[in-house]
């Protein structure tokens, strides 16, 4: 498959990883509001719902890209991918919530997820200070995946979720379709998607991780940013942050954890330089902003954004 799509110009190439990325954007909606209302039908509760299904949908697209990555051979793009999404969610889709609209919140629910993420983030860095990140410490991520998940339950409320009538009753006859749907997408999208990355950083004399970094992770991450966008002009930017919060939690956990237990994923001098310090010192800006002023607006989303762009300025200007 990988010699099929080298046969082609560069220029249809991208062509096809813009449509992957489409096609990934639109399974992952497809899958959400299969899985919604496959819980509706069902009679699952909305808390269960919202701290399980949407969270874990919402987090698909970077799953899937990580793990077909791995399998295809390129575990730079399952690095790249993770790590790069959980630094563009902060640094781009919370700075574009707050932009849009200052944001007051909780220090009960702030720090308790924000602690989970760090914490995550700082395993990570451990366990991939030898270079690799071996099944079994993939294993490890992964069993923390439904340990957050209870965690999210036992503190949720019922109206934490409102999801409302994600379907109508004419639409609830096709809800298994749409569910099978969205996944054969997000597969399939993120196959073109990975493939062509690859043929993308080769063809620009970039390096895989740095192309996983940016334009794979920036594109996988739009579900949370449109989510972002759609919660903060309704005056919901808490649920924003909520979401930002666990697709973190959910990247370093989910995705790399199950991008590692396909094939143990190296990890390239750049993420201990660059990657993992500036990931770390994200969420630690975040933390430390949202537990001193408690009503993040215009000034964090502006000093989130100047974090991000400084973070692409030095991988640009030092490992390209």
């Amino acid at each position: 498959m990988e010699a099929y799509f080298a046969s082609f110009p560069v220029w249809m190439n991208f062509i096809f990883f813009v449509t992957g990325l489409l096609i990934v954007t639109i399974g992952a909606d497809w899958f959400t509001d299969g899985a919604v209302g496959i819980a509706e039908i069902t009679g699952v509760p909305k808390v269960i719902v919202g701290a399980t299904l949407v969270s874990l949908a919402t987090t698909a697209p970077e799953f899937s890209v990580s793990v077909i990555a791995a399998w295809l051979g390129h575990p730079a793009t399952s690095v790249g991918n993770a790590v790069g999404s959980t630094i563009c969610n902060i640094g781009l889709i919370l700075a574009v919530a707050f932009l849009l609209e200052p944001v007051s919140l909780a220090r009960e629910d702030v720090l308790p997820k924000g602690l989970f993420m760090l914490m995550l983030g700082a395993l990570l860095l451990s366990l991939a200070w030898d270079g690799e990140i071996a099944r079994v410490e993939g294993v490890v991520l992964f069993a923390l995946v439904p340990v957050y998940l209870w965690f999210t339950m036992k503190r949720a409320t019922w109206t934490d979720f409102d999801i409302g009538s994600a379907v109508t009753d004419r639409e609830k006859q096709h809800v298994g379709l749409r569910f099978i749907a969205g996944s054969i997408a997000v597969v399939l999208g993120s196959v073109l998607l990975v493939q062509n990355a690859v043929h993308l950083a080769r063809a620009m004399g970039v390096p895989e991780l740095i192309i996983g970094l940016t334009l794979v992770a920036i594109g996988t991450s739009l579900p949370e940013l449109v989510t972002a966008v759609s919660a903060s002009l309704s005056g919901h930017g808490d649920m924003a942050v909520g979401n930002v919060l666990g697709a973190n939690v959910l990247n370093i956990a989910w995705v790399l954890g199950g991008a590692s237990l396909i094939v143990p994923l190296g990890i390239e001098r750049q993420s201990f330089v660059l990657d993992f310090p500036f990931m770390l010192l994200m969420m630690l800006m975040f933390l430390f902003l949202a537990l001193w002023r408690r009503r993040l607006g215009r000034s964090a989303g502006l000093a989130f954004l100047a974090g991000y762009v400084c973070y692409l300025t030095l991988m640009f200007a030092y490992f390209v």
